[in-house]
């Protein structure tokens, strides 16, 4: 049978507060007396009730994070970055894959504020329901801090890479190589803004956008960007490159490419978004713009240990751009065309 604090606090001949303080790691205990409660704990293999403490301390030191697919590698990535960095500082890490799911969006954010998390990180799908807007304002409403990698969440602090620059660098690049038919797929699943960038430079640079040449799929995976390929090589429009906007469709453009007889990049260049670790053992090596997941993840943490240490009243809405960095590599051609 589980013993209970009472009996703890009878076998060490102390009251039950004294073993509540030794446990809370409280002062005004002397080191006699936290050495023998420890001892009993020992003995009759004591097991604090969560719950318990929970609502004494009313701290759970645990942080909700919500990320959209694990078996992303950058979200794999950015879990473990943002997993070490929480336990570094003391507190646990309930990671939660919504597989781009808005009910399970939703339902995940309602659970850590059940749970009484202590904080939530947000980083799920760009286009969440209604639902998950409600359960966040939900949590800002109980005082739970949450910070997200969306810029574009009503009082809610942010880290954002810089897309609309990192996009606009990507496509310049391929125009001063010389390519001009550049197509682009992306859509709902990453970031408004890597669209908006590839309009952007194409207009800058004198090239009218041709709708024919876009293909907004629905997710972020290597499928999807072998479907947005395929729909976009059986429309019969010429083109001779492609920009992805991230790093697995532009992998499962590549494929689609190989199987329908299309080289990369001697037919066609290919530019990735992510800069994944994966891009730089792909055949051929993808050119690709590097979001420093590490400095993300990072600062992301660090903001919402900041908001945690600010009373609820005084807490102010943070916005931290990350820069990031084109890589050149093999798939964007820079060999074959002089720069």
């Amino acid at each position: 049978m589980k013993a209970t604090i009472k009996e703890v606090a009878k076998e060490a001949g102390v009251s039950i507060s004294t073993v509540s303080r030794v446990l809370n790691g409280r002062d005004r205990v002397s080191r006699h007396t936290i050495n023998r409660v420890r001892e009993v704990i020992d003995k009759l293999q004591f097991q604090p009730d969560f719950v318990a403490r929970t609502m004494i301390m009313k701290k759970t030191s645990t942080i909700g994070l919500v990320v959209p697919q694990l078996s992303n590698e950058y979200w794999a990535f950015m879990s473990e970055v943002i997993q070490d960095q929480l336990w570094t500082h003391g507190y646990t890490t309930l990671i939660c894959s919504t597989d781009n799911e808005p009910e399970k969006d939703s339902a995940y954010l309602k659970m850590c504020l059940e749970r009484r998390m202590d904080g939530v990180i947000y980083c799920s799908s760009p286009h969440y329901s209604t639902e998950t807007n409600i359960q966040i304002d939900l949590l800002k409403a109980a005082g739970v801090p949450v910070v997200s990698l969306d810029p574009n969440i009503l009082g809610v602090s942010c880290v954002v890479g810089d897309h609309l620059q990192g996009t606009l660098t990507a496509v310049e690049h391929l125009i001063r190589c010389g390519y001009t038919r550049i197509a682009y797929i992306g859509g709902p699943a990453v970031s408004i803004e890597r669209e908006f960038g590839y309009r952007k430079a194409l207009m800058m640079h004198g090239f009218q956008v041709d709708e024919g040449l876009i293909r907004l799929v629905k997710g972020q995976s290597f499928g999807d960007g072998y479907e947005g390929l395929r729909s976009l090589h059986s429309s019969g429009i010429s083109f001779d490159a492609l920009f992805c906007g991230n790093d697995l469709l532009a992998f499962g453009a590549i494929k689609a490419m190989e199987e329908a007889g299309i080289r990369v990049p001697d037919d066609v260049a290919v530019v990735g978004y992510d800069d994944i670790f994966s891009a730089r053992l792909f055949k051929p090596a993808l050119t690709t713009v590097r979001q420093p997941i590490q400095d993300i993840g990072q600062e992301l943490v660090n903001l919402l240990l900041l908001t945690l240490e600010t009373e609820p009243e005084r807490r102010t809405v943070r916005k931290i751009v990350i820069p990031t960095e084109l890589i050149i590599r093999e798939s964007s051609g820079i060999r074959l065309r002089q720069v």
